[in-house]
C-alpha cells in the first residue's frame, strides 16, 4: 500500500477496536451488481464484503477493463483481512493525497492466512497504485496481509498465489502481467516506485522471492 498503500496508524488503531464488535450488518452485492468472474476455489476461501454502491470509495466510480493484478502488502502488521475490509466497507481509509480521485484508498482484494475478501466489483478501478495512472487505469488490487507468525504469513502467501490464479484464468490475464506495486512509478512523486509488496521484495526491489511468487502462481495455473 502507502500514500495509496500505508494505511495511518490513527486509522488502523480505530480499524482494530472497531472490528472487536461484529456491524449488524456487512456491505454484500446487491443483486445489480454485475462482478463478471467466475466461482473462486474452495482453497482460496473468498468472501464478498463489497463497499456499498455510491458510498465512500465507490460515490465516484471509473470502469475498469483489467489487464493486470497488482500485488500489495497492507504495511500493517498483524491486521488481518477481515479488518482491512471492514475498514474498507465504511469508508475508514481516507486517501492522503490531493490526487486520490474518490478521497478513498480502495482495492479489490485482501488476503490473510484465513480467507479472502473481496471490496470491489472487477469492473470497477480501485486507488492502490498510482493516482489516475495506468496501475489504478488497467489493473485488479491485490493486499497482502503482513503477519508476524512466519507460518500464518506463508499461509497468506499461498492464498494470494492461488487467488491471482484464479484471477488470471477467469479474467484472461497473463503471468507477465502480475506486477508489484513498485512496477507502478509515482508521477506524482517524480517517479518514485514504492518499496511494496514489501514481504516480497529484496531492498525495495523484485528478486528471488517475487520470483518464488510468480513461481508459485504459475504452479497454481
Amino acid at each position: 500500500m502507502k500514500n495509496v498503500a500505508v494505511i495511518p496508524l490513527v486509522l488502523s488503531i480505530a480499524l482494530l477496536l472497531g472490528s472487536c464488535s461484529t456491524p449488524k450488518r456487512e456491505a454484500t452485492v446487491s443483486d445489480s451488481e454485475t462482478l463478471k468472474q467466475s466461482g473462486a476455489p474452495a482453497s482460496v476461501n473468498l468472501r464478498q464484503m463489497i463497499v456499498p454502491h455510491g458510498k465512500y470509495g465507490r460515490h465516484i466510480e471509473f470502469p475498469l477493463h483489467a489487464t493486470y493484478i497488482t500485488i500489495h502488502s497492507t504495511d500493517n502488521r498483524n491486521a488481518t483481512a477481515l479488518q482491512h475490509a471492514r475498514g474498507m466497507a465504511v469508508g475508514a481509509f481516507r486517501g492522503r493525497t490531493k490526487w486520490n480521485r474518490t478521497g478513498y484508498m480502495t482495492w479489490h482484494f485482501t488476503v490473510d492466512d484465513v480467507q479472502a475478501i473481496q471490496s470491489l466489483p472487477l469492473n470497477i478501478q480501485g486507488e492502490h497504485a498510482d493516482h489516475d495512472g495506468p496501475g489504478n487505469n488497467t489493473s485488479i488490487g491485490i493486499e497482502i496481509c503482513e503477519l508476524r507468525d512466519p507460518a500464518r504469513q506463508a499461509a497468506a502467501l499461498d492464498r494470494a498465489a492461488r487467488l491471482t490464479a484464479w484471477l488470471m484464468h477467469d479474467q484472461n490475464i497473463p503471468l507477465d502481467h502480475v506486477v508489484p506495486h513498485y512496477h507502478w512509478p509515482q508521477w506524482h512523486f517524480h517517479g518514485n516506485q514504492k518499496n511494496c509488496p514489501r514481504i516480497l521484495l529484496e531492498h525495495g526491489k523484485p528478486g528471488p522471492r517475487w520470483d518464488a511468487f510468480l513461481q508459485k502462481i504459475n504452479g497454481y495455473y
